[in-house]
């Protein structure tokens, strides 16, 4: 060990930088895909957030009727509740209001999945039987990088029409009768641990963000090593 040390000590400054430098990239280069996706849940999270004074997300509300409601985000709005159905997926899409799948479509792959309104439609359904002549409306979001080339049905939005709708919404005062009806919900609701949405990485993005956190920390034990080696040499 000693040998590696007075090794390391006599090269020139540069090679050991160069070093960390190299670690710190790769650690960058592996973890940049991941940490943008993170980002980007967190930012559309965000954006569905400031459509309203208050959100209740991920929670079980009783119906009334012995089952449960499950709510994924729940928004109060000054004249309405708002229930709003995240769907994380990029590329293509391709919907219809009345057609039961939808297709997704990233590079030559497509893959199909629930429509999401007809569910919507339920859940409006049975919080209008909770809270009934409450106005209560849906709302579907799809995360950035999604596409509608064939056009979308009018409930839903992609990543720029949220991010375009601004906060309006929040300088109105609350209808008491919905502020009642809210303080309601927000009273039956229990969490649902079980349904708590998952970011949507890529195929392998989890594994390259081990990697690239281990080599985060193998850089930054070099550079402790490294300094406590220079200031060991600088004593001696």
């Amino acid at each position: 060990m000693e040998l590696i040390n007075e090794f390391f000590a006599e090269q020139h400054p540069v090679i050991p930088g160069l070093l960390l430098a190299v670690l710190i990239g790769f650690s960058l280069y592996l973890s940049w895909s991941p940490v943008q996706q993170l980002l980007v849940h967190w930012r559309l999270h965000s954006l569905v957030n400031r459509l309203g004074k208050a959100s209740l997300k991920n929670v079980y509300i009783p119906d009334g009727l012995g089952d449960v409601i499950y709510v994924e985000q729940l928004i109060l709005r000054p004249t309405e509740l708002l229930l709003v159905t995240i769907k994380p997926f990029r590329g293509n899409i391709f919907a219809a209001e009345q057609i039961d799948l939808w297709t997704q479509v990233v590079g030559q792959r497509s893959y199909k999945f629930s429509n999401p309104l007809h569910q919507q439609e339920r859940d409006l359904q049975a919080l209008s039987a909770v809270i009934p002549k409450q106005p209560i409306h849906g709302m579907v979001v799809f995360a950035k990088g999604s596409r509608f080339p064939k056009g979308k049905p009018d409930s839903v939005r992609d990543y720029q029409e949220l991010k375009n709708m601004g906060d309006e919404n929040t300088k109105q005062e609350i209808n008491p009768e919905i502020k009642a009806a809210w303080d309601s919900l927000t009273e039956q609701a229990e969490v649902a641990e079980n349904m708590k949405q998952a970011i949507l990485y890529r195929p392998g993005d989890k594994k390259r963000l081990v990697m690239g956190f281990t080599m985060g920390l193998v850089a930054m034990a070099y550079a402790a090593w490294y300094l406590d080696v220079m200031s060991l040499m600088s004593l001696g």
